[in-house]
């Protein structure tokens, strides 16, 4: 059968086998129409079969245990096949651009530029708060109603130009400033707030009066606001900072040896309203506790009280233990009252025994901070 343009579709296949003249007679007793028979080697031959022939082939080669591989393809069949693969790919890429287009009619995200003392996470709760979100549709924004809402929310805003760029919402703020506030120097003498030990310190303007290793008493005069040379001295506006050893002192008396009244795990609650002056009680504790904590907790609708049972528990803990567990919980709650630059240098630990199984845990905190007292007085 002649080769033309109308062949459903014709195959170039490679045949591998030891016996390949053996093979073209197999073929031709199957009915299979074999074209342009070709001997690459010894053991090769390359022809061409239809199309609609290649799995006969494929099953009779495999039978005499030979190999078989294609090698060309020709016709309106392979044509169409290639044909097929580029329309679904001109598709995909149709329905990507077409997709691409429909998202470039949102707003995907919102760039806010500002100053100083606006921040872009203040403008956009503003937006937020109008409605403006990432998602949202290009035309459901009119920037310059926008403009208007947002400076008449935000009275910091001396002008704002809000533009759609891509999918990107622009905000661009220009602050209004307020003139600087006007703090009226004080000129004097800086004073010790507290008794200390000097250990350090550092005069930016002014003179030291004291030395490391004076002992100060509040009102002790640290640094003088005077400048210059002995003989031509002038004020200016003292400024420093004066590091001293202070004391404090704490005490607590620890259960060594009995028992102990603490919490037990049970609570029970009450919960109510609180309308012109009277509880409306929605639930009544039904507590049968002998002791308890109490607590009450104030909510915007619903007020609560809450009892905590207590009940005594054997101490268990050795007098070394006790103290140690002392000494943390003081100088716990003096880091509390204590400054950030202030730090605790030593800590003298003294006890006394209890004839009830109690220890008196004494604490003297050697504490080095800052004993200046930054309102300059005159004297």
């Amino acid at each position: 059968m002649a080769g033309g343009i109308f062949e459903t579709g014709k195959l170039i296949i490679e045949i591998k086998v030891l016996n390949p003249e053996r093979v073209l007679n197999i073929l031709w007793n199957e009915n299979i129409n074999i074209l342009n028979v070709k001997k690459v080697d010894i053991v090769t031959l390359r022809v061409t079969i239809e199309y609609k022939d290649y799995d006969n082939l494929k099953r009779i080669i495999k039978r005499l245990n030979g190999k078989v591989k294609i090698v060309g393809e020709r016709g309106i069949l392979f044509l169409l096949f290639r044909l097929k693969n580029k329309i679904f790919l001109c598709i995909g890429a149709g329905i990507f651009l077409i997709i691409l287009l429909y998202l470039s009619t949102f707003v995907w995200s919102i760039e806010i530029n500002t100053r100083n003392n606006l921040s872009p996470y203040e403008i956009r709760q503003d937006l937020y708060n109008l409605g403006i979100v990432p998602g949202i549709k290009k035309k459901e924004i009119d920037v310059k109603e926008l403009e208007k809402k947002i400076e008449d929310i935000n009275s910091g805003i001396l002008w704002i130009r809000v533009r759609i760029e891509g999918s990107t919402l622009k905000v661009n703020i220009e602050e209004k400033v307020n003139p600087p506030e006007i703090i009226e120097e004080k000129k004097g003498n800086l004073v010790s707030k507290m008794e200390g030990e000097v250990s350090r310190v550092y005069v930016f303007s002014g003179r030291s009066t004291v030395h490391i290793g004076d002992l100060v008493k509040p009102g002790d005069i640290l640094i003088e606001g005077i400048n210059g040379k002995e003989e031509n001295p002038y004020e200016v506006v003292p400024d420093g900072v004066v590091m001293a050893n202070t004391f404090y002192e704490k005490n607590m008396v620890v259960k060594i040896d009995g028992t102990e009244l603490k919490r037990n795990g049970n609570k029970d609650s009450d919960i109510y309203l609180e309308m012109f002056g009277k509880k409306i009680y929605l639930k009544k504790a039904i507590k049968g506790f002998k002791e308890y904590d109490k607590i009450e907790e104030s909510g915007k609708i619903f007020n609560k009280v809450n009892y905590y049972e207590k009940e005594e528990f054997p101490v268990r803990l050795t007098k070394e233990e006790a103290i140690d567990n002392a000494v943390k919980q003081l100088q716990e709650s003096l880091y509390n009252n204590l400054t950030r630059e202030a730090k605790i240098k030593d800590k003298i630990v003294t006890t006394k025994d209890e004839a009830d199984g109690n220890v008196i845990v004494n604490v003297i905190f050697v504490v080095e901070q800052n004993i200046v007292d930054n309102n300059p007085v005159d004297y």
